[in-house]
């Protein structure tokens, strides 16, 4: 009797576990649909990002028992990956892709057209229009996975023991290019705690810098739209980056280094931390930065920092940073990878648009105030972002060049060695602006669409 209850027991506890095991898999992404759809989906991105990922793959497999999606996150480099798998003819179905080479592959027909599926899936026309990426007229392979604009951080203790006003959040009320340069002076000082300008002043013993950017398009994209300036004319035919507006950008970047000391040079800036650590150790008080950094901002709980617009030369701006997801035209499923592709964009969905690493592209979310809310109101997102964040990325930002040129891989690895002559100080902007107009100029063909 002992031993048939025993056996009782047993089969109970199998007959748990087993039951037990089977839902777990199903909530591990593991669906007992023998019969799902498999979809591989590749991705960059830090072990946050990585986390949000699996969890949102996770969550896809447990609502989608039809389709299951593993998910490979690429840590380095990318874009030599990528290759490797398009060259093999192994690529993934849906995957992130930096945007110059998604508009290089979606031009030669390697992406799907996403324009064929807006009568079967109405949501996929609901995004802001800036998100777009038109290989063809009328032909759009997606949008951007989110929305990232530059913006201007900083640390908000320095600026009070310094007694000035903190950068604006209105890009109405942005600063023009010397209330910013004298702001700038003021939070600069060296190890006497003077500024550029006093007695005395001494450059070569800096302690602390008014400002810091980078040598990229990220920092000079915005202020050369803002001036009226750009790398080629409107057709993206005709090289235009010694243009005076594109110079009087270059020289103004240029002399707030080696002029005005307000800003570290490229040197100084490789032995520094992050720009997180920068603010918080008190060695810069402003940095041009991406949105995305809003993620890094609000985990440091040492550091008192907000943010606001950039500064202008005539009129706001700023621009979007951001790379793209696509589903390649060597996919057998497309519709089940549109399933994943609406999903993981969708601010209800990933935990990354509340935690401060993306901004998402449908428009609602810069148009109706609960909308807004639902993915600003918390810590990564100060108030200011309403102004700094939302109306600025919705209403000032621009696409950059890698978006919108045609040719821009070849492009861009001529003008980075060329731009270095200004950003070491080795040339005026003019003459080196001048000197990159024979070597670019035969490598333009032209902009991609916008509609």
């Amino acid at each position: 009797m002992l031993k048939r209850r025993l056996r009782t027991w047993m089969a109970l506890v199998m007959t748990a576990m087993l039951t037990g095991l089977t839902a777990c898999s199903g909530n591990a992404g593991e669906p007992a649909n023998p019969n799902a759809v498999e979809l591989k989906f590749m991705y960059w991105g830090s072990n946050d990002e990585k986390q949000a990922m699996e969890k949102m793959i996770q969550s896809f497999n447990a609502s989608h028992t039809n389709i299951r999606v593993k998910g490979e996150h690429v840590p380095g480099d990318y874009t030599t990956k990528i290759n490797t798998l398009m060259a093999a003819n192994q690529l993934p179905d849906i995957a992130y892709l930096g945007d110059s080479l998604t508009m290089k592959w979606a031009s030669e027909g390697r992406l799907l057209d996403l324009s064929s599926y807006y009568d079967e899936y109405p949501e996929l026309k609901n995004k802001l229009k800036s998100s777009y990426l038109y290989s063809e007229p009328g032909k759009s392979i997606g949008n951007y996975t989110a929305l990232e604009v530059m913006q201007l951080f900083y640390n908000k203790e320095l600026f009070t023991e310094a007694g000035v006003p903190v950068p604006p959040a209105d890009p109405q009320k942005a600063w023009t290019w010397d209330e910013f340069l004298e702001i700038a002076k003021k939070l600069t000082k060296d190890q006497n705690g003077k500024h550029p300008g006093d007695s005395g002043f001494d450059p070569k013993n800096i302690v602390q810098y008014g400002f810091a950017f980078g040598n990229d398009r990220s920092s000079w994209g915005p202020l050369l739209a803002s001036n009226g300036g750009g790398l080629t004319d409107k057709t993206g035919k005709k090289y235009t980056l010694n243009s005076p507006e594109s110079v009087e950008v270059f020289q103004k970047l240029q002399d707030l280094v080696f002029k005005e000391h307000v800003s570290p040079d490229l040197i100084q800036q490789q032995d520094m931390p992050s720009n997180t650590i920068r603010l918080q150790t008190r060695k810069v008080a402003m940095v041009v930065d991406g949105t995305w950094s809003l993620l890094d901002f609000s985990n440091n709980k040492q550091l008192q920092w907000s943010i606001g617009v950039l500064p202008k030369l005539k009129e706001p701006k700023t621009m979007i940073v951001a790379g793209a997801t696509v589903i390649f035209q060597s996919t057998k499923h497309p519709k089940e990878a549109l399933e994943f592709y609406l999903y993981h964009n969708n601010p209800e969905k990933v935990d990354l648009f509340k935690s401060g690493l993306w901004m998402p592209i449908e428009e609602k979310y810069y148009t109706d105030e609960q909308a807004i809310q639902s993915w600003t109101n918390n810590a990564a997102h100060p108030p200011e972002f309403q102004k700094a964040g939302i109306e600025y990325a919705r209403d000032y930002a621009i696409k950059p060049s890698t978006s919108t040129l045609r040719n821009w891989p070849d492009i861009g690895s001529k003008l980075t060695p060329g731009l270095d002559l200004i950003w070491t100080n080795k040339k005026t902007p003019q003459q080196a602006l001048d000197e990159l107009e024979p070597i670019i100029q035969p490598l333009l063909q032209g902009v991609y669409p916008d509609e």
